[in-house]
């Protein structure tokens, strides 16, 4: 054995010293801006309140009316002030696929994703605003870049339960129009100026836990670099017919195809929306739980209770909402029963945690010019995960 040099041990003090300095000053602008979009948060909440009183007075507000339905109608009942907030980034992440994220010649985490099973946080969570800012400017993964479109997007959101049903409310600034110039009028989804969705992993999904709702998302997707276009879509009748697809191919998940692409090797087109399982066989996952559960809500208040499988499927399951701009602030609630019975609601218990993923589209966007986070973790009354649903 040899001693280690002092010259390097003293290198070594000198590099973890500087790398704490850089943590502590990133984490000094984190919460600056936190403290921004709380403190913007808390003007539009009174900004709101105005507005009821003005009505209430029988006058009219200062500010412009807020978009969608009335502030409170939903989660009434929970007190919103005494919730756990978790801030969380969202980012842009261009035409960065499953099969992307798999494949080591366009992924340097492909490797640890793959086969060490790491989560997508363990190199990433620290990196997400640099990514989306660097995605969003356009390059290799975005060839149709948005002019003015912002990297990241900073969102509180909090969770509670009442034994019966779960509360998500989540907040974000908005940041006006910046048209797309690859869509006539630059809006891709005039009537939705903003979409959120909340997915749940449900079982038996390929790096599902580590992934989250990225397993969902394939290089054939709409807008994609291997999206197969309306006529060979016309071309494959019955694969056509089953997922109920005519112009583009919703996302997926990899158990519900007999093969995906994944390299594309000798130019293969990456992807397996045309592989598609037999029913029976798709039946049978959604049975035994391999799906994806899906939530959306509109900018209107509307919202749809659903799951991805073979393709987005919408279930009926309940599901209430609301979504309402008002400060500059986006303010969406929505409530779905803990365990409501239909097939594609992934059952909410206690002692259990599980991945969740978000997107948020804003500014009239579609398909998959979104802002997303990484795998985050939700739990019941369990101040371990991320995003802990504390009963009330």
């Amino acid at each position: 054995m040899r001693e280690i040099p002092q010259e390097y041990l003293a290198s070594l003090a000198r590099v973890e010293a500087l790398e704490a300095e850089q943590s502590a000053a990133a984490k000094a602008a984190q919460k600056s801006q936190q403290e921004a979009v709380l403190a913007q948060i808390q003007a539009a909440v009174e900004s709101a309140l105005a507005e009821e009183r003005a009505k209430a007075d029988g006058s009219s507000a200062s500010e412009p009316a807020a978009t969608g339905g009335a502030a409170g109608d939903v989660a009434s009942n929970v007190d919103w002030a005494a919730v756990p907030v978790t801030d969380l980034t969202l980012f842009y992440p261009g035409q960065a696929s499953f099969e992307w994220v798999q494949n080591g010649k366009t992924h340097g985490g492909a490797r640890p994703l793959t086969k060490g099973g790491d989560a997508c946080t363990t190199c990433h969570a620290k990196e997400v605003e640099t990514i989306g800012t660097k995605i969003v400017a356009g390059g290799e993964i975005e060839p149709t870049p948005i002019p003015g479109k912002r990297g990241t997007i900073a969102a509180s959101i909090q969770a509670a339960h009442d034994d019966e049903n779960l509360h998500v409310r989540i907040q974000w600034p908005d940041a006006g129009h910046n048209p797309a110039p690859f869509v006539d009028g630059g809006k891709m989804d005039p009537d939705n100026q903003i979409k959120v969705a909340m997915m749940i992993t449900g079982t038996g999904i390929e790096m599902g836990e580590t992934t989250g709702c990225w397993s969902s998302c394939h290089a054939d997707n709409t807008y994609m670099p291997f999206d197969p276009g309306a006529d060979a879509i016309a071309a494959n009748a019955d694969v056509a017919s089953q997922l109920e697809a005519k112009e583009t191919i919703t996302k997926y998940l990899t158990e519900s195809r007999t093969k995906v692409e994944v390299k594309g090797r000798r130019g293969k087109a990456q992807g397996g929306w045309d592989k598609l399982k037999p029913a029976e066989e798709i039946d049978e996952l959604l049975a035994n739980g391999t799906f994806l559960d899906l939530l959306r809500i509109y900018a209107d208040g509307s919202a749809s209770n659903g799951y991805l499988l073979e393709r987005r499927v919408a279930n009926g399951g309940d599901i209430s909402a609301e979504a309402n701009l008002s400060g500059g602030v986006w303010t969406v609630v929505f409530s779905r029963p803990l365990a409501s019975g239909a097939p594609g609601d992934v059952p909410l218990e206690p002692g259990k945690t599980y991945t969740v993923g978000f997107a948020i589209h804003d500014d009239y966007a579609a398909a998959r010019f979104h802002h997303v986070t990484l795998d985050t973790s939700l739990a019941l009354d369990d101040d371990a995960a991320q995003i802990n649903a504390i009963k009330q």
